[in-house]
């Protein structure tokens, strides 16, 4: 399990929810969203990191110490990667680029010439245009024919096509009130979206088949999906193409 899950579980054991957490540590509940989420980038560093892991794993009855070395590896691994990156990293060599000049005078060059060939043939074929006018045209009257009496056509049957059933899932989250932390994911578990969803502020997002929603505070979120508005409470819920909502 990844550290963000560690720290879910543990509030979970401690029957806490993240209002009331966030009072005992004094850490906003965005944060501790966001951490639970595995993004410690919004901590300000990894000191401060390392801090609000304690004070949580305190208030949850929790052993600080794997947590604390779980972040230790993963961070110095990724710091480790990018001085690897800037190591290898060598000059950039442009590629040679065409000599546009060149082209276009060629072209233009091309362009001239045929100007010149259509300058001093154009009444050869003015005298051409005018013998072909000239030409009398013989006119051959036909006798009227007679046109059968159309039948009258039987109409055509309607035919009923069912309604097309919805393939793709689009879903709109409005935030109210302090707003909340969100995770949406489509059915492969692919992330669409994560962040905090601050006051007014809306994201849309859409998807073939589910869209998988988690909420740090439901009640401040208003969604709507294919266009029906839906009012919900769940913390883990997954939106459906025929616009219904269900837990997850």
């Amino acid at each position: 399990m990844s550290i963000g899950s560690e720290l879910t579980a543990a509030r979970e054991r401690a029957d806490m929810t993240i209002e009331q957490l966030s009072a005992a540590t004094r850490i906003r509940s965005g944060l501790l969203l966001a951490m639970e989420a595995d993004d410690f980038s919004r901590c300000g560093g990894n000191f401060y990191a390392r801090g609000h892991i304690r004070s949580i794993a305190r208030v949850v009855k929790a052993d600080p110490a794997p947590l604390l070395a779980a972040f230790d590896a993963e961070h110095a691994a990724e710091e480790s990667r990018r001085e690897e990156r800037a190591a290898v990293k060598g000059p950039t060599l442009h590629p040679a680029r065409p000599r546009w000049a060149v082209v276009l005078g060629a072209i233009l060059v091309g362009l001239m010439g045929w100007g010149m060939v259509r300058l001093f043939t154009l009444p050869s074929d003015v005298e051409a245009s005018a013998a072909k006018t000239t030409a009398t045209a013989t006119v051959t009257t036909q006798p009227p024919k007679t046109t059968p009496k159309p039948k009258p056509s039987k109409p055509a049957a309607k035919v009923t096509t069912p309604p097309a059933v919805p393939t793709q899932t689009k879903l709109t989250l409005t935030a109210k009130n302090d707003g909340s932390y969100v995770t949406l994911r489509d059915k492969k578990g692919k992330r669409l979206f994560q962040g905090l969803l601050g006051p007014g502020s809306t994201q849309t997002v859409t998807a073939v088949g589910d869209i998988r929603i988690s909420a740090g505070i439901p009640a401040n979120l208003t969604l709507t999906i294919n266009g029906k508005p839906v009012i919900t409470k769940l913390y883990k819920s997954v939106a459906h193409p025929n616009g219904t909502l269900t837990k997850k």
